[in-house]
C-alpha cells in the first residue's frame, strides 16, 4: 500500500540551535522512501546525549544549518511501506532500529528508516522498551566488543553502569563471558 506524498505530519523540530526552547512541536511533510528503506509509524523514541547536543549546535560541523532539524535517532514503530529494494520486512511488520541519518529524524510521527539497519521487534519487548536499544547497545556493543576486543575469562570494569550504555556494557559484558566490576554514578 502506497501513502501520499506531501501529506503533513506531526514532528518535534528545532528551527535554530539553542537550548530546550528551541524544540517545537509543529508539522512537517511526511518523509519520502528510498529503494531501500522503510516508512516507520513511529511508536516510541528515545533521547540521548547526542540530541541534545545537536540541539546545542555542538554538531554543527556535522548537522549544517538546515532547518527544521527532526532529532532522534532510535526507534521503534510499525512498517507502513516498503521500498522496492525491501525484502525483510512488510507494511505491519513490528520493528526498531538507530536511524542512520546525519540528524537523526525519530522524533516525529513517521521515519524513513534503512531496512539494513532495522531488525524485526521481539515480541516480548514494548516499543517503550524496544525504542531504548538502539544507540546505547551498539555504543556498548563497539566499545567491549569491537575497540576493545573484550574475550571470555577477562575482568572488565564498567565505570558509569547506570546509565544508558553502562547498563549494556554489565550484560554484555557478562554475555561474552567477561568478570564485571562497576562503579555506580552518584
Amino acid at each position: 500500500m502506497k501513502y501520499e506524498r506531501g501529506k503533513i505530519v506531526k514532528a518535534t523540530v528545532i528551527n535554530h540551535y539553542g537550548s530546550a526552547d528551541a524544540l517545537h512541536y509543529g508539522e512537517v511533510e511526511k518523509p519520502s522512501i528510498k529503494p531501500d528503506q522503510m516508512l516507520v509509524k513511529v511508536h516510541a523514541t528515545s533521547v540521548n546525549p547526542i540530541d541534545w547536543k545537536i540541539r546545542k549546535g555542538m554538531l554543527k560541523l556535522l548537522t549544517g544549518s538546515k532547518f527544521p532539524i527532526i532529532l532522534g535517532f532510535d526507534l521503534s514503530g510499525e512498517v507502513i511501506e516498503v521500498g522496492d529494494d525491501v525484502t525483510r520486512f512488510k507494511p505491519g511488520d513490528m520493528v526498531y532500529a538507530r536511524l542512520d541519518q546525519a540528524t537523526g529524524g525519530a522524533y516525529a510521527e513517521y521515519a524513513a528508516v534503512s531496512a539494513r539497519i532495522a531488525t524485526h521487534k521481539p515480541t516480548n519487548m514494548s516499543h517503550l522498551e524496544a525504542a531504548v536499544v538502539p544507540l546505547a547497545g551498539m555504543t556498548a556493543l563497539q566499545a567491549l566488543r569491537d575497540q576493545g576486543k573484550l574475550k571470555a575469562g577477562q575482568k572488565v570494569l564498567i565505570n558509569g553502569a547506570s546509565g544508558g550504555v553502562g547498563t549494556f556494557a554489565v550484560q554484555i559484558a557478562k554475555a561474552l563471558g567477561a568478570e564485571v566490576g562497576s562503579i555506580p554514578l552518584g
